[in-house]
């Protein structure tokens, strides 16, 4: 479970922006769900503000932490901006709990090397267990091990140490490793929408539990389909799927290709697979535009699968930018954040560091997010 991330002189963030889920004690259930930290964070603000980007702080944590080693060539410069580039270091935290153990990663780098990493765990506070500056280890009580553990400027410690088997590593590599997102270094990648028909339906055809989750939901969204069926021909010595789409008209069963359905109805054929894999292994899903060809109504449905103990067991979480307004309501205060721009500078809070009792938990949030008083609005 993450608790808080965050970076500093990173894209459009000059100063430190941090994103926290923790909840304090005194939260209504209704937004903690009895937990110490959020299940779902939500981010608003105008064109440009920083939104994306600080879903981009998860991605490049995620995708540095586990696949630098096996990614980057050993002279492949960092896929990394920072502030204009007026400065080279970027320096990113994350907080989080893996096997009943919290842990703080903090990680100093440019687009040639790693410049420091450090890993702390708490028991009753939080302990240095593990620091690297450069390309030298110069404490370590994280792991045993028998032979010099050979570091590479462009890569985590994190990648090198899973790819040599140091067990004590696993637990951090795989909360790393269970972060998906639809966000890359270029931005919003449509890899999830755009997903082809021949995947989809090859991966719901081996995997029958995925297929019923999303039928399950896609009838529940009032889409008109009854049922999905998983069809094959052969094709050049190999086995091509596509999905046939089942609707009652007139009390008669009829079918429809992918082709014929809405742009709704195939984001939510790619996209339920996702949730679902997300809540199986108590991941964290990182979606920007999650809100893209859904009507609104479904969105608090998405959240729901998150929040509802009975479908998230394992305590997975999201968090998500989108321009519907009407979902800050069902995020509350405590679950919003929103972000601004001033002289090419983002910066963000949580509607519930705002001074004062403008937004309160016996009203709603939306007018007051429209009329621009609390911010996260564009300046037209």
């Amino acid at each position: 479970m993450i608790l808080s991330y965050g970076a500093k002189n990173f894209f459009c963030f000059r100063e430190w922006v941090e994103i926290s889920f923790e909840l304090a004690p005194g939260v209504p259930d209704e937004y903690s769900k009895g937990k110490p930290a959020s299940l779902a964070i939500c981010f608003m603000g105008g064109n440009g503000s920083g939104k994306t980007n600080g879903l981009k702080i998860l991605s490049f944590l995620s995708y540095f932490c586990t696949n630098s080693f096996s990614l980057l060539k050993p002279e492949s410069s960092i896929p990394l901006d920072t502030f204009f580039n007026k400065e080279p270091d970027a320096e990113f935290f994350v907080r989080f709990s893996e096997n009943g153990v919290e842990y703080r990663y903090e990680l100093i780098l440019n687009r040639e090397r790693v410049v420091s990493e450090k890993i702390y765990q708490k028991k009753k506070r939080h302990t240095l267990v593990f620091e690297r500056k450069n390309d030298e280890i110069i404490k370590n009580t994280l792991y045993s091990f028998s032979y010099p553990l050979k570091l590479r400027k462009n890569a985590s410690f994190i990648s090198i140490a899973k790819q040599s088997e140091i067990k004590e590593v696993f637990p951090i590599y795989e909360f790393f490793e269970k972060i998906t997102t639809n966000v890359t270094y270029y931005g919003l990648s449509k890899w999830i929408i755009e997903t082809s028909e021949k995947e989809l339906s090859e991966f719901y055809s081996n995997n029958s539990e995925y297929l019923d989750f999303t039928i399950e939901y896609l009838r529940k969204f009032d889409t008109g389909i009854k049922n999905i069926d998983i069809q094959s021909y052969e094709k050049d010595m190999k086995k091509e799927f596509y999905p046939v789409f089942k609707h009652d008209v007139d009390s008669e069963e009829l079918s429809l290709s992918y082709t014929g359905q809405s742009n709704g109805t195939k984001a939510l054929f790619s996209l339920l697979r996702l949730y679902k894999y997300t809540l199986d292994i108590g991941g964290i899903l990182v979606l920007d535009e999650f809100d893209i060809n859904l009507h609104p109504d479904i969105l608090p449905y998405l959240v729901e699968l998150f929040e509802n103990q009975d479908t998230n067991p394992k305590n997975g979480q999201i968090v998500f930018t989108t321009h519907i307004t009407d979902i800050i309501d069902k995020m509350g205060k405590y679950r919003t954040y929103l972000f601004n721009k001033e002289e090419n500078e983002s910066y963000c809070y949580r509607l519930d560091e705002l001074p004062g009792n403008l937004i309160r938990n016996d009203r709603l949030i939306t007018p007051l997010y429209k009329s621009g008083k609390i911010g996260g609005v564009p300046k037209i």
